[in-house]
């Protein structure tokens, strides 16, 4: 009984541990995203770059993140490791894009972005 009152505590202190990273790490997504669409809105690169390395920085430890906690469906689990990877290939895509001044091509894969963002979002609170 010790046994299994210490494992369920043990395993509540590891998802709220995995929630407090996920909201910290949505909390930096957003400052990424929200510091990207100014940089845009503004004409400045360096906002824009500055915004890429925020949502690098936060899409590395989301890639950690134990979505399982989550979601319960294996299915949709992997669906949301699909769309990490994505998440990743649109900052890539977004980061090179601004580095050669591809203005259009930039905006294109923050909207890109901003569509993976929204479909894991459907995925974890159900929209």
């Amino acid at each position: 009984m010790k046994k299994m009152i210490l494992a369920l505590a043990a395993s509540s202190i590891l998802a709220l541990a995995n929630e407090t990273t996920v909201n910290a790490t949505m909390s930096l997504m957003t400052q990424g995203m929200n510091q990207v669409q100014a940089g845009f809105l503004y004409s400045n690169k360096n906002d824009i770059a500055a915004g890429i390395a925020v949502l690098e920085n936060a899409n590395a430890i989301f890639a950690n993140v134990d979505v399982s906690v989550f979601i319960k469906n294996n299915n949709k689990v992997q669906v949301t490791h699909n769309i990490n990877k994505n998440v990743s290939e649109n900052i890539k895509a977004l980061k090179k894009a601004v580095a050669a001044d591809n203005y259009s091509d930039a905006t294109r894969e923050y909207g890109e972005l901003t569509a993976n963002c929204i479909a894991c979002h459907k995925i974890v609170r159900g929209w």
